[in-house]
């Protein structure tokens, strides 16, 4: 059980990187980046995520920061999508590539007419 004062303790990137590990089909990775084998915060799903956290008003994504954590993805088994989990003070977004978007969308509405056409 945690108690208050240890909750008190943790950083704002610690709390975050616990909420993505607690959503369905998430998992903190362990020591979270501090070794090569566990690259990264957390794993959604197929997605290697990097958790990000500023207190300004906005915050500044750069290339070479996204292919390497692209690069991460890719090495990580069995192969994971790169994405960015970003809070904005109390404003919380997810930053994929475009084409994993799209794919997703498009399995999604796949998937939806799967299941309507199986309820008939």
């Amino acid at each position: 059980m945690e108690t208050p004062w240890d909750r008190a303790r943790k950083t704002r990137h610690q709390i975050q990187e616990e909420r993505l590990g607690r959503l369905e089909g998430g998992s903190k990775q362990i020591n979270s980046g501090r070794f090569w084998r566990w690259k990264r915060d957390n794993k959604i799903y197929e997605f290697l995520i990097e958790a990000r956290r500023t207190s300004a008003n906005s915050f500044s994504i750069s290339r070479d920061e996204f292919l390497n954590i692209q690069k991460n993805a890719y090495q990580t088994p069995p192969g994971l999508l790169p994405g960015m989990q970003i809070d904005i003070q109390e404003l919380q977004l997810i930053t994929l590539r475009l084409t994993d978007f799209h794919s997703m969308y498009h399995r999604l509405i796949a998937l939806e007419r799967r299941d309507e056409e199986s309820d008939e």
